[in-house]
């Protein structure tokens, strides 16, 4: 679970294969449920797959077991980057708090990190 940075929704890396946003605000009206990012995927291997905002809120972006990063556009879930390059499953995907660069790290004991446009 990762929160943004408002505090006011989380994100949870599902099995079946979606990243989901969630509405934590007290006393919220209505589902809790806000969205689906869809593409990261699971294996055998059952492990934690970290996801995270970027600082502004505007990407979201999440580890993968088919060794891809991907990040999507908060406001409509679409897919804006995938980004190849590990030989492992990746665990974790975090943005820099104020530059536009993503680091990720891999169970092929490897840290990528770039400069998304």
């Amino acid at each position: 679970l990762y929160p943004c940075a408002q505090r006011t929704h989380i994100l949870s890396n599902s099995m079946d294969g979606t990243i989901r946003s969630w509405d934590i605000r007290p006393f919220v009206t209505g589902k809790r449920y806000d969205k689906s990012f869809l593409g990261s995927t699971h294996n055998a291997e059952k492990g934690l797959l970290k996801c995270s905002w970027s600082a502004d809120g505007k990407m979201v972006s999440g580890g993968s077991a088919d060794r891809m990063v991907r990040v999507w556009d908060e406001l409509t879930a679409e897919e804006l980057y995938l980004l190849p390059g590990h030989t492992g499953c990746v665990n974790s995907v975090v943005f820099h708090p104020k530059e536009n660069v993503i680091a990720s790290g891999s169970s092929d004991k490897s840290i990528f990190v770039g400069e998304l446009s």
